[in-house]
């Protein structure tokens, strides 16, 4: 019996030693887009053009998933990048987590719904609008004054646009808590603008992006709108506010477009709550019932724009002419530490049908350093030095060659005849003498020789006229 027992337990140790593996397999995260794929221009280092793609690593349920990373200067090497079935190797990737690394900053817009349905109370006693401020305030718990920039703007169906546009960007914790404690409280006469005001806060959000980066390297951006409904626009609304299918789709281009990382957070009864136009409009949607998910879901927003891992590589095709009229499907996957390999779902980057894309951004200073790196892994060699000093002279012997060669060959030299030896005249103090030079031809005196000089400016110039010969007998 005893026997019976202890090969009992061993098949069964044995059994979970190999299943752990195969679960542990079924539980991996995946690489989740957190941005849309940017072609960047990186002609100072390179002539062909670059990509810069962002990612989180999220579990089955699009939560963060923390795993361990390998070391900055092996990140590199352990991702890995597929587009349309060619392997490449980025020059450049940085995690936002890793030790060592500089935080690029962040900036983030967050929109709060105050239609009049959040007036309605929870189980808890909170009211909708009051669980949503606290959840605000739990993304905003780990808050960095300097590094961070936040916006939180309420919306509703009036002065949709107008309200949003004049979202005020605050640097400090201490700002930011004082935007979600300014919300206004929600009125019954207020109704849903949510497309119009998903559309507007992209793109205010870009260009508080573009204001803030000036040239150099760029924050990690994210917009979060949480709402207990649908989008409902009425009699006595803003004129032009986006409604239906259309106004949908618009809002998905302008998402596409911009590569803007958008989560949507449904809150309160799932039944109110338009999940299938919250999952279109969102790059990510989450649906909370309480106040406690509501927290939690802000948490996590909060973790996936600080643990981003962002990856450069340069593009398979050398020109941005080459790139026209395709559709880019580009895919990722990372080997940690442990073994295990996470990948990501193709992602789609299109191009217009006529015309070159054009720059989505600049590679940054870091990005350069790193490009200039992997070009020349050894170091400056020879040809990057010969070649500006080849490029100097080849420039100078042109020139030459147009200043001094070319002249001559449009026009060329052309002699009339030897001129006589030059003729020494006599000194004004020597006077004629039978070796002296004749003089020019009618300054010559009747002897054959110079003319005198004059001694003061009133003497008379005399010119004397030999006719009888001509002028080449003269020469003779």
């Amino acid at each position: 019996m005893l026997a019976l027992l202890l090969n009992l337990s061993t098949a069964i140790v044995l059994s979970s030693l190999l299943i752990a593996p195969l679960s542990g397999q079924g539980s991996s995260g995946r690489l989740d887009s957190a941005e849309a794929p940017r072609l960047l221009d990186c002609e100072q280092a390179g002539l062909a053009p670059c990509y810069r793609l962002k990612f989180n690593i999220i579990d089955a349920h699009g939560s963060p998933l923390p795993v361990a990373l390998p070391a900055s200067e092996q990140l590199r090497h352990a991702l890995k990048i597929q587009i349309d079935g060619r392997d490449v190797d980025p020059f450049l990737v940085l995690a936002q987590n890793a030790a060592g690394t500089a935080v690029r900053g962040r900036i983030a817009l967050i929109l709060v719904d105050i239609s009049g349905s959040m007036n309605v109370p929870l189980p808890s006693g909170q009211t909708r609008f009051e669980a949503a401020k606290a959840g605000i305030m739990q993304f905003l718990q780990e808050f960095q004054d300097g590094v961070d920039r936040v916006a939180v703007v309420p919306f509703e169906s009036h002065n949709v646009d107008a309200t949003i546009r004049q979202a005020q960007f605050v640097s400090t914790k201490e700002q930011a808590l004082a935007q979600v404690n300014g919300l206004p409280a929600p009125a019954s006469r207020n109704n849903t603008g949510l497309y119009s005001a998903v559309n507007t806060g992209m793109e205010v959000l870009a260009q508080n992006v573009r204001a803030v980066q000036g040239g150099g390297t760029p924050p990690e951006a994210m917009m979060v709108i949480t709402t207990d409904g649908k989008n409902e626009v009425l009699k006595g609304d803003d004129a032009g506010l986006l409604t239906g299918p259309e106004g949908l789709e618009q809002i998905f281009r302008t998402r596409q477009l911009l590569g803007t990382q958008v989560i949507g957070i449904g809150f309160g009864d799932p039944r109110d709550v338009d999940q299938v136009s919250l999952a279109r409009l969102s790059s990510k949607s989450y649906m909370a019932t309480n106040s406690k998910d509501l927290k939690d879901i802000f948490s996590r927003t909060r973790t996936l724009l600080n643990t981003r891992i962002s990856a450069t590589f340069v593009s398979p095709w050398l020109d941005r002419a080459s790139l026209a009229s395709r559709t880019l499907h580009i895919s990722a996957r990372i080997q940690l530490p442990s073994g295990e390999t996470i990948a990501s779902d193709e992602i789609a980057w299109g191009t217009p049908k006529m015309g070159i894309p054009p720059f989505e951004g600049t590679c940054d200073s870091e990005e350069l350093n790193a490009l200039v790196q992997a070009s020349n892994p050894g170091g400056p060699n020879w040809i990057s030095i010969v070649r500006p000093i080849c490029v100097f002279v080849g420039l100078a012997m042109l020139l030459i060659v147009l200043w001094f060669w070319v002249p001559r060959l449009v026009w060329p030299e052309q002699h009339t005849g030897a001129l006589p030896p030059a003729a020494r005249w006599a000194s004004p103090t020597s006077g004629h003498s039978p070796g002296s030079p004749k003089g020019p031809p009618g300054f010559e005196t009747r002897a054959g020789g110079a003319a005198p000089p004059r001694r003061a400016p009133s003497d008379p110039t005399v010119v004397s006229h030999d006719f009888t010969k001509t002028r080449l007998e003269k020469e003779k």
